[in-house]
């Protein structure tokens, strides 16, 4: 039995353009149960722009499992769900994506002929405001929000590996050629290339772990790993294998030595890109696009129709990708003097980042950041 933390009642537009009322609480993410869950699935296939594995209820709910404040808004109208909204709770009503820190896509789950109210759905979730960074374009209810707008770099394998690589061929691209080279040097100086597509060996989990954890320290990077919750999770969704979800574990070898080990998750129809790393050693054979170009010739028989590299603008991103996803980033915002201090952070924050200043006003801009939800 789900446990109401909120209710809240509004009109909204329904299929066939029938005005009705909806009802929207906040339950716990843990707490759905399997009608509730089948329906949420069920949605999420019913839709193109929600195809990507961050919108399965998996996701959320082995999130969910590593941390704490995951719940989910249940928009209800007649008998039953006709959309979910998960979310992270925070200080003062300031909500974030589920798993914020590692999250590429995040909004609401409903079907196409549901048109609902943002701060409708912010009200009946308890929720004061919620920062999001790619909320896909295809959202109007966010449109409003949005301060901003990037692509997801997106490998379009949909014709299969062969057109894609015809296709980049046509656009001046050697990608092929090129990686080819590099694979064959590789081979030679240190033995036989091996690519495995998803191995179930935690302990080469705990490998990419530690290549990860060095390149962040070497660039600087926020440092993901360093959370308990985020390694939990990744391990969570490591074990979890179904044709719906599952997490993908790709490894590269040479010579029986790990040189590039890859962990996505996937839905039934596209692998997003995760968590990346490669041996340091290895770097001038470019081991990471030797492992990401073996991924699109081999996950189409999975089914996979395509790999989202994630919005960014990484150097292999721009020489894999054929397609994009418009993304949105803003604050959606019940207007309240919350609202504006998450605002005011966020301003402050852009001032900053434009100023010689910057190491003294940080401090400053953290204290505004205070309200805001950390990942």
């Amino acid at each position: 039995m789900a446990i109401a933390l909120g209710r809240h009642m509004f009109s909204c537009m329904l299929c066939g353009d029938h005005r009705g009322k909806m009802v929207v609480r906040a339950v716990p993410a843990g707490s759905l149960d399997r009608a509730q869950l089948g329906r949420w699935s069920e949605l999420q296939r019913g839709s193109p722009s929600l195809a990507s594995p961050y919108f399965c209820p998996e996701y959320t709910r082995l999130v969910a499992a590593a941390r704490q404040d995951v719940r989910v808004g249940l928009l209800e109208a007649g008998d039953g769900p006709v959309g979910f909204f998960p979310f992270q709770g925070g200080r003062f009503g300031v909500g974030a994506p589920v798993g914020s820190l590692i999250t590429d896509y995040h909004g609401i789950i409903a079907g196409e002929g549901v048109h609902v109210d943002a701060v409708e759905i912010l009200r009946g979730c308890n929720l004061k405001a919620w920062r999001f960074h790619h909320v896909p374009a295809a959202q109007t209810a966010f449109g409003r929000f949005s301060r901003s707008r990037c692509d997801s770099a997106v490998i379009d394998l949909s014709r299969g590996f062969e057109e894609y690589v015809h296709e980049r061929r046509a656009s001046g691209s050697h990608l092929e050629a090129s990686i080819g080279r590099k694979e064959r040097k590789l081979e030679r100086d240190y033995g036989p290339v091996r690519y495995v597509q998803h191995t179930p060996d935690p302990g080469v989990l705990a490998l990419l772990m530690k290549w990860k954890i060095r390149q962040y320290r070497q660039t600087g990077a926020i440092d993901a790993l360093g959370r308990r919750w985020v390694r939990t999770a990744l391990r969570l969704i490591h074990e979890t294998q179904s044709e719906a979800f599952a997490g993908v574990l790709s490894l590269l070898c040479a010579g029986g030595s790990p040189v590039a080990v890859h962990l996505g998750i996937r839905s039934s129809t596209v692998l997003h890109s995760w968590f990346p790393a490669y041996d340091p050693r290895f770097a001038s054979y470019s081991p990471g696009l030797i492992l990401f170009l073996k991924m699109a010739e081999s996950v189409p028989a999975s089914g996979i129709r395509a790999i989202d590299l994630g919005p960014g603008e990484g150097q292999h991103k721009q020489i894999l990708k054929n397609a994009g996803s418009p993304l949105l980033e803003g604050i959606a915002e019940v207007p309240s003097l919350t609202a504006k201090a998450v605002r005011a952070s966020r301003t402050a924050r852009a001032l900053v980042g434009r100023t010689r200043l910057a190491p003294r006003l940080r401090p400053i801009v953290r204290s505004l950041e205070g309200v805001a939800t950390r990942g």
